[in-house]
């Protein structure tokens, strides 16, 4: 309750189309996406076309170590030899990303390049999972625009890096999360996130989308991410998140 009274006293200046407070909003609702710890398993289907699909399941966790944030991917069942990768993020710094196959092959680091590259060839790139601050763009507010009957502030993102030119996005007034976004490249719009009012759910006061999608507008291909488990905060367990762990390899259950 005390986080839904916040956001009631949101509310006058959000709508007041403030710049400031516009960013104070969007810090909120990325605070809400990545400043929890979490440990979730998650489903991607990716169709292709009404009779073409792919599947892949994988567990996601993300621990935050001081001004450091960790994210971990565990593909496939989370076998000792399962790909899984741990990536590490400081403000300021390029992000440092360990990989292993599993088996004998050890752990190696890689490049995070523009962060453009495809997980599992969805239309989710590594951009869209690693943590965002507010910090990363210049914000400018457009206007009011409900997304399923739910009242929302559009604003025009500028990146300072990465893969898109510009963002818009959807920042619902009643809670602190994104329903639309968006994305741009040189050539334009190109493709958009939608997460559904009805299929965000709150836990203890985060609020997390339990199923989004991708949509690549020049394609059609289409993404759905689907949560079936999750933990937050307290019960995320900080050996997850070291590069012993990622070679040792199995994920506990949970």
């Amino acid at each position: 309750m005390r986080q839904r009274w916040g956001l009631v006293l949101l509310l006058p200046w959000l709508l007041g189309f403030d710049g400031s407070r516009a960013r104070e909003a969007l810090d909120l609702a990325l605070h809400n996406l990545y400043g929890s710890d979490v440990l979730a398993g998650v489903e991607l289907t990716t169709e292709e076309n009404e009779r073409n699909s792919s599947e892949a399941t994988f567990a996601f966790g993300r621990k935050r170590k001081g001004d450091e944030v960790r994210t971990l991917v565990y593909t496939g069942d989370g076998r000792r030899n399962a790909p899984r990768a741990l990536l590490f993020q400081r403000a300021g710094e390029r992000d440092r990303i360990f990989v292993t196959t599993g088996g004998h092959a050890g752990v190696r680091p890689m490049s995070a390049g523009k962060y453009a590259w495809p997980l599992f060839g969805s239309e989710f790139s590594y951009d869209d999972f690693r943590a965002h601050t507010a910090d990363e763009y210049r914000i400018e507010v457009l206007g009011i625009d409900p997304v399923q009957d739910e009242r929302c502030i559009v604003l025009r993102l500028r990146p300072f890096t990465g893969p898109y030119r510009m963002k818009l996005v959807w920042l619902s007034t009643e809670r602190p999360s994104i329903l639309r976004t968006d994305y741009f490249d040189e050539r334009g719009l190109f493709k958009r996130y939608r997460a559904h009012p009805k299929d965000i759910v709150q836990r203890y006061q985060w609020w997390v989308p339990m199923r989004d999608e991708m949509l690549d507008l020049r394609t059609g291909r289409r993404t759905v991410r689907r949560i079936r488990n999750i933990l937050v905060d307290m019960e995320v367990p900080d050996e997850l998140f070291t590069l012993t762990q990622l070679a040792r390899g199995r994920m506990p259950s949970f």
